[in-house]
């Protein structure tokens, strides 16, 4: 037996003392030591740093009143060209040690003056105002200035007296680690012997022993604690079973209680011929209640929607929360679908009630799956799993509704599971397929681009439209996946494009909104391009307005970044979002697609007519090559022609088609036709859009 072990076995005292516990006593000071050093460090650092930027803070802050005051003298020398007072100005705050150069700029970003106090390697900080003038008549900004200062003496104070904090703190550790080996011995090392022989003895009796602390403090309040715990164990026990079911918000029975009653069910078997009705219930727009009153009102309002729920179904019906904004209501005998249906409808109608929240009223909304069973199905624990199905239908497609679960909805649920799960496969085994459509010259209806459209070629679903997958893709995060995916391949067929005599065709490829918060897109693009040899200048990106407002900085820098390539930007579908050409000036956009719903009905509809008008004046205004979606028939194309509208897309002149296919069609259009170029062939037209 080791010496520690003695320390605490009650076999190696007399009977009745209590064990010396020395050893733990030891273990706490050294587990303390280093904890304790670390501390008296962060503390002086922290002390130190927190005293270091506020004296940068402060001279950040005079260098800015300095650029501001100086701006002010500097305003009329520097607007009526009097570049020697100018420099005057900025020889005057040269005194300061701290300032290590200042410049002057004019309006056009020209230096006006420079002067430099220090050399340029040292490190220095930096301070820009503007410089504006006004005499009466006008104002303008003339121009800005520019001071350059260094934090040498900061860093070089703030390292002395750091030193000195660090010695102060080790010496206070020391004197403290002394102080804590006296009193730990007495307050903690006897009390804790005295605790450990009372738990001994209980465990080996398997009986009461009370732990014999007299003292006050907390090892007394601990000691008595455990001995009055043994008469209450049953009790908590009790209650620990009751909150390891219950949801703590709303107390109805929880995920797991949910779990063990439907396995239950299960097993039972129920009455032969009587239904179950499973209500899968999801509250929509919950974190929009959160966002505008708070989550304490969000809790309320939860509460409150489980009360309704209560008090809208019989004894016999079960209600639980499954976390968040998800409720499940169950009445386990009903007799047809019917009056499940009705039940659940009901249901949705006591939530439906209006709701007090922060003296306002809150109408609540909610979708509800609904499952129905019989009874004595031995699978009664798959009906969260079915409702589910359900309610995603309800959601996705009537928000607000009950959707009854059936075959229908059961094949689509597995079709897409089938698909999304099959998506790392798809990209694995290159099932994706690139397609292309032209774009033409209205004028001279030379194809001058082609659009790259994805398609999912399923080993066993066939070939896949994007309006099915796409939605997946987002959902599964592989958009950026996908759209390396897609821009690997436009830059291949550019490659194909050029040997095949068509430098100068551009490929247009989509990308989705998540794509313009990615600041390494830019660099991406270009390390592709350079893979593959073509210039940048030949890609076009197609957005959508929806994804430019949604995130304004982001969209405008990673688009800046792209035009800085060369890569020209197209501003897809214009018409169904914001439709705010004036409002998007301020992104780098060079083309405008106007979408198909415009162009249907034209020439017939004078109404598409004056809206495209509108639209290929403001373009024009604003320097925009217009492009026209979905013309399908020549009266389209000659209609958008005479409005202005320089490029069309459409069936008119080609489906989407495979590389090959494309390739195979060009070559049988001139350069420049002199003809509307007739319709190509589409190889699966379900496809074809």
């Amino acid at each position: 037996m080791r010496k520690d072990e003695a320390m605490i076995d009650p076999d190696c005292n007399q009977e009745g003392a209590p064990p010396r516990l020395r050893s733990v006593v030891h273990a706490m000071i050294w587990a303390t030591v280093p904890v304790l050093l670390l501390v008296q460090l962060l503390a002086s650092a922290g002390v130190e740093a927190s005293s270091f930027w506020s004296q940068v803070r402060q001279l950040d802050a005079r260098m800015v009143r300095v650029a501001e005051s100086r701006a002010e003298l500097i305003a009329e020398p520097l607007w009526k060209m009097r570049y020697d007072q100018v420099t005057g100005v900025l020889n005057e705050i040269m005194h300061d040690e701290t300032i290590a150069a200042a410049a002057v700029y004019d309006d056009t970003g020209a230096a006006i003056a420079r002067v430099v106090a220090r050399p340029e390697g040292q490190s220095v900080a930096e301070v820009s105002r503007p410089i504006h003038y006004s005499n009466g008549n006008m104002a303008v900004q003339a121009g800005r200035i520019a001071i350059a200062y260094s934090r040498t003496t900061l860093y070089a104070d703030a390292g002395s007296r750091l030193v000195l904090l660090l010695v102060v703190g080790l010496l206070a550790t020391f004197a403290t680690l002394i102080a804590m080996r006296i009193s730990a011995n007495i307050f903690i090392g006897r009390p804790l012997a005295a605790m450990m022989w009372a738990i001994q003895r209980s465990k080996q009796d398997g009986r009461a022993y009370p732990a014999d602390v007299t003292s006050s403090n907390e090892f007394g309040q601990l000691a008595r604690a455990f001995n009055a715990m043994q008469h209450t164990t049953s009790g908590a026990l009790d209650r620990l079973g009751h909150m390891a079911t219950h949801d703590p918000l709303t107390g109805l029975p929880n995920r797991r209680a949910l779990t063990e009653r439907l396995a239950v069910a299960s097993g039972d078997g129920g009455s032969p011929g009587t239904l179950v009705a499973f209500c899968f219930i999801d509250l929509d727009d919950f974190k929009g209640i959160n966002d505008t009153f708070g989550h304490e009102a969000g809790d309320a309002f939860l509460v409150q929607i489980s009360q309704r729920l209560r008090g809208a179904v019989e004894a016999e019906d079960w209600v639980a929360r499954l976390g968040g904004d998800e409720f499940v209501v169950i009445r386990p005998e009903v007799s047809n679908e019917q009056a499940a249906h009705a039940f659940a409808q009901q249901v949705l109608d006591a939530i439906s009630e209006p709701i007090r929240l922060h003296d306002k009223q809150v109408v609540p909304r909610a979708s509800i799956g609904l499952a129905v069973r019989h009874a004595d199905d031995p699978e009664l624990s798959h009906l969260p799993t079915l409702a589910d199905i359900a309610l995603y239908h309800a959601k996705s497609k009537a928000p607000g509704t009950v959707a009854v679960l059936d075959e229908a909805l059961q094949r689509d649920y597995r079709r897409r599971r089938d698909i999304e799960l099959a998506i790392p496969t798809g990209f694995a085994e290159g099932q994706f397929e690139v397609w292309y459509q032209s774009q033409v010259d209205l004028e001279s209806h030379e194809v001058v681009g082609l659009e790259a459209l994805i398609r999912w070629r399923h080993p066993e679903h066939g070939l896949i439209g994007p309006g099915e997958f796409l939605p997946l893709i987002e959902r599964s995060g592989n958009n950026a996946r996908l759209t390396r995916y897609v821009l690997t391949d436009a830059c291949r067929a550019l490659q194909r494009l050029a040997a095949a005599g068509r430098p100068q065709i551009r490929i247009a490829i989509n990308l989705p909104p998540s794509e313009l918060a990615d600041h390494s897109l830019a660099a991406e693009l270009r390390a592709t391009c350079a893979r593959f040899g073509v210039a940048a200048s030949l890609l076009e990106l197609e957005i959508t307005e929806g994804s430019l407002i949604n995130n304004i900085a982001s969209a405008s820098e990673t688009l800046h970044r792209l035009r800085r390539l060369g890569a020209t930007i197209a501003l897809d579908d214009f018409g169904t979002g914001y439709s705010s050409l004036a409002h998007l000036r301020r992104f780098p956009l060079d083309k405008v697609k106007i979408d198909k719903a415009f162009i249907r009905e034209i020439p017939d509809s004078a109404e598409d007519k004056a809206i495209v008008g509108v639209i290929a004046s403001l373009a024009g205004t604003l320097g925009l090559t217009l492009v026209a979606e979905g013309i399908e028939r020549a009266d389209q194309a000659e209609a958008m022609r005479e409005m202005g509208v320089g490029l069309g897309q459409g069936f008119l002149y080609q489906r989407p088609q495979p590389l090959e296919a494309v390739l195979h069609w060009l070559d049988g259009q001139p350069a420049a036709a002199s003809r509307v170029i007739t319709e190509s062939p589409s190889i699966t037209p379900e496809f074809a859009a």
